[in-house]
């Protein structure tokens, strides 16, 4: 008696499904499909445990490892897709004309539709069937401490099945119209490989809309992207496309009374599927599924991007490949970014140029912006808006866009890319070309400050300077001399201060801070010659009036600084406020050296003070200056110390006017405010303390984005286990498997 479910479903469902299911138990008892499907898995294990032989070399650069498999390798993922795909579908329709029992299915009744459909469908469960067992590559990458983004490798399953879809589809095709499997297998094999290869011809063909349909229809790129956790919906409405206009090409090839009508009728079914995959591409979205969201824009970066006055252009001249072919990194995290920014702000004219195949309309762009030639062998983001009169551009280096990874096995392995920060430098450039408002930032000298013009790297402040002129604000000496010497000034800003302002220019200071002035205070431990106490600065008071004490401890912290002074320079990532200021940057590492403590203290006329960041409960203040200038050993006394937690910055307010107070100035140093070399979050503290002060949202230092970056580090014990798994219990698994159907058959 058939069910309920049997007899409320269309009887062409049914047989189509009942067709799947015949097809896909033929393919798992027969001896062939079991031998086929072991070595599949031989070979998948051998390549894995190749990676991890090769990724756990000390040189071997850190990353994504699921990412190299996916697509990494031709011989490691695309061969075996395209010898699995052509052993499945050469057999479906092929050996049915082959042993005549095609037209019997064809009179069952079945029509050729369900044939065709079955077919693919019982096909594809078994293509699944070989790819489920590979998931063991992700347990055992947990097993040994490793955490992969589980977001990247679905998407990367995702993009198997996909192009498993297509290449079953095509075999489909070329199975149809042979009685050999053979001749079956080679055309199908032949075919997938040509489609694979195509999107290699994108840098080589004249024709520039040609190229553009093969950059949009690369199967490699797809793959290196859904590896990377990207997941585009054009890439469904490819795939689906394919599989359609394929499986009706083999409806047509399989009818026995084919008539000339069908032919015009899967012409135009080809054209009608092509055009709505255009459509549904177009309006397809740009997914994010890796766990940290590193390729989604933040909400603030949408806001500005909508708000941008007038049209900008942006073109980026970088060179696709650098150092003995290598790619570059750095283009395809620009192309990324950029184009979801344009989603966004569609005044952005995008232009990408490549310096090695246009050298010199590469060379004319660099030339109007003043650069030179290093500028365009490292590759440059140039920025423009408005005309004539009117026209404001800045650029863009590598070192304001990305953290490169430092170490030997760059050497080995080439560049690779440690942190994104391009959002945020775009942004600025873009408010800084569309926003003619320009701050006025002032910084004081003649009282033992470090200069803005001088680059020793732990006496100068340059590169603080340069980091405040790239985001659009202008930078210039305060003149403290006169009563209104500090009335085209925005923010005041006191970094590295040792002597005591004269008490005339302190009034000038407090004057500016009366009228609505902001001020930020970099001041850390100075410890005063033959004297056990710290520096005064002569702004002690002022700062009371927000709320903002100094202490005269010096805060120490166990938390290590790479090649710092133990205690007196540490690194700490816990400790930020709930501050808009720092809101960005919670969780993130920041480096702070000769610190001084600061303290909340009562204040009449102003706003409760808020912590920007302080030290954890292992920290304390010393209050033995004596023996930290001697080089003393010394330990936390809970009776003169202060223990922690303990304020390092402050911010607060008193009607109109702002101040910020980071208790720590050497950590703004050329030194340790150079991206490329050292880069923890003192650049956008900076920043940050600037945008609050002056209500410049856009300043405020947006979240670098992390990429996945393991480092393979096992054992050789491990190593060995795994590489066990790989060699042997993947085909083993496939041999039992085989053998107990083959004993359940004869049972």
């Amino acid at each position: 008696m058939k069910s309920s479910s049997s007899r409320r479903a269309p009887p062409w469902i049914v047989g189509t499904l009942a067709l799947a299911w015949r097809e896909l138990l033929s393919l798992f008892v027969t001896p062939l499909a079991y031998v086929v499907g072991t070595l599949f898995l031989l070979l998948q294990g051998s390549n894995f445990a190749l990676l991890l032989r090769v990724l756990n070399e000390p040189l071997a650069a850190p990353g994504p490892v699921m990412q190299y498999y996916f697509g990494g390798s031709f011989f490691i993922f695309w061969l075996p897709v395209l010898f699995m795909c052509s052993t499945i579908s050469m057999r479906l329709l092929a050996e049915e004309r082959k042993q005549g029992t095609l037209e019997a299915l064809l009179t069952a009744p079945l029509s050729p539709s369900q044939v065709v459909l079955g077919k693919f469908t019982g096909a594809m469960g078994f293509y699944a069937a070989l790819w489920l067992p590979t998931v063991i590559f992700y347990v055992l990458l947990r097993g040994a401490q490793v955490q992969p983004d589980p977001g990247p490798i679905l998407a990367g399953y995702m993009g198997t099945g996909l192009c498993g879809a297509s290449f079953v589809a095509l075999g489909l095709v070329t199975s149809a119209l042979t009685r050999s499997q053979l001749s079956a297998a080679i055309g199908s094999f032949v075919v997938c490989t040509i489609v694979l290869l195509a999107g290699l011809l994108t840098d080589q063909v004249g024709s520039a809309t040609l190229a553009k349909v093969l950059a949009a229809t690369s199967l490699l790129t797809m793959m290196q992207e859904l590896a990377q956790g990207i997941v585009d919906g054009r890439w469904l409405w490819l795939h689906g496309a394919v599989v359609a206009v394929s499986l009706a090409t083999a409806v047509v090839v399989v009818d026995p009374r084919r008539r000339p009508q069908q032919l015009v009728q899967l012409v135009l079914f080809g054209v009608a599927v092509g055009h709505l995959a255009w459509l549904g591409a177009r309006h397809s979205t740009r997914d994010d599924w890796t766990g940290g969201r590193v390729y989604s824009l933040s909400p603030r970066a949408e806001a500005v991007l909508s708000e941008l006055s007038g049209p900008v252009d942006v073109r980026v001249l970088v060179p696709s490949t650098i150092g003995s072919g290598r790619p570059n990194p750095l283009a395809q995290e620009l192309r990324e970014v950029l184009s979801r920014m344009a989603t966004h702000a569609p005044g952005l004219r995008l232009y990408f140029l490549d310096p090695d195949r246009d050298r010199e309309e590469a060379e004319q762009l660099v030339a109007e912006f003043g650069l030179g030639g290093r500028d365009l062998a490292d590759g440059v983001v140039l920025v423009r808006a408005g005309q004539g009169t009117e026209l404001r551009k800045t650029h863009l280096v590598p070192a304001d866009l990305v953290t490169y990874a430092t170490g030997a096995q760059v050497q080995a392995t080439g560049p690779r890319v440690d942190e994104f920060r391009g959002e945020e430098a775009l942004l600025s450039a873009f408010v800084q070309v569309t926003d003619p408002v320009e701050l006025t930032v002032c910084n004081t000298q003649g009282h033992g400050e470090p200069r803005f013009d001088d680059l020793e790297p732990f006496g100068g402040y340059a590169h603080l300077g340069d980091l405040l002129r790239r985001a659009n604000l202008k930078v210039q000496t305060a003149d403290l001399d006169t009563p209104e010497g500090l009335s085209g000034c925005d923010v005041l800003l006191v970094a590295g201060v040792t002597n005591v302002f004269p008490a005339a220019q302190v009034r000038v200071i407090e004057r500016y801070a009366e009228r609505g002035g902001a001020l930020l205070l970099l001041t850390g431990a100075a410890v005063r010659p033959s004297a056990d106490g710290l520096a005064r600065h002569g702004l002690e008071a002022l700062a009371a009036d927000y709320g903002i004490g100094f202490g005269d401890r010096v805060v120490l912290d166990p938390h290590e600084m790479a090649k710092g002074a133990p205690l007196l320079a540490y690194t700490i990532d816990q400790g930020w406020g709930d501050h808009p200021a720092v809101r960005a940057l919670v969780g993130r590492p920041i480096s702070l050296m000769f610190v001084r403590e600061l303290d909340l203290v009562p204040a009449p006329e102003a706003q409760p003070p808020e912590v920007l960041v302080q030290v954890g409960e292992q920290a304390w203040a010393e209050s033995d200056i004596g023996a930290l200038r001697g080089g003393g050993v010394v330990e936390p006394d809970p009776g003169p110390d202060r223990m922690g937690p303990i304020p390092v910055a402050v911010a607060g307010q008193r009607g109109g006017s702002r101040m910020v107070v980071v208790a720590s100035h050497r950590f703004a140093l050329n030194a340790y405010l150079r991206g490329d070399i050292v880069y923890d979050h003192g650049r956008d503290l900076v920043l940050n303390a600037v945008g609050w002060l002056t209500d410049r949202d856009v300043l405020l230092g947006i979240r670098p984005r992390a990429r996945e970056n393991v480092k393979l580090v096992l054992l050789p014990e491990q190593l060995s286990r795994m590489t066990t798994v790989c060699l042997l219990g993947l085909p083993g698994f496939g041999i039992f498997l085989g053998i107990w159907v083959l004993w359940r058959r004869r049972r």
